[in-house]
């Protein structure tokens, strides 16, 4: 009687915890002020898509260039399972589609997506042309 007890109160605990659990997720916001980052209420959580992305921005090199006023993108890749941010990416895009790009929340290193990387990546984003 107290196993199957016991079974009864354990057993939607366990489902709860199993439902609960989730993978990484990439995330894209703007900014909506200078101290305001407005984040997109839907998420990538394609674990290829996430790892490409990640593999863009760690191949990307590095340019001798300052970049001026706010990132027209925030992204995150976020692991709320461990309550962590994995990588936190600020992309600038000009009117020829070139994306450069600081990591981190005080990155100062710039760096440049080439043509085919900066296609890849809004796509990957479902950002607009």
């Amino acid at each position: 009687m107290n196993r199957t007890l016991l079974a009864c109160l354990f057993a939607p605990l366990l489902l709860l915890a199993a439902c609960g659990e989730q993978g990484r997720e990439l995330v894209v916001g703007t900014y909506k002020n200078e101290e305001t980052v407005v984040f997109s209420e839907t998420s990538v959580q394609d674990e290829a898509d996430i790892n490409r992305f990640i593999e863009i921005v760690e191949a990307s090199p590095a340019i001798e260039v300052e970049i001026e006023g706010l990132p027209d993108y925030v992204v995150t890749i976020n692991n709320p399972a461990e309550s962590t941010m994995e990588l936190m990416v600020n992309i600038w895009e000009d009117e020829a589609g070139t994306m450069q790009f600081t990591r981190g929340i005080a990155g100062e290193d710039v760096f440049e997506m080439n043509p085919t990387d900066a296609e890849e990546v809004r796509d990957l984003l479902q950002l607009e042309e």
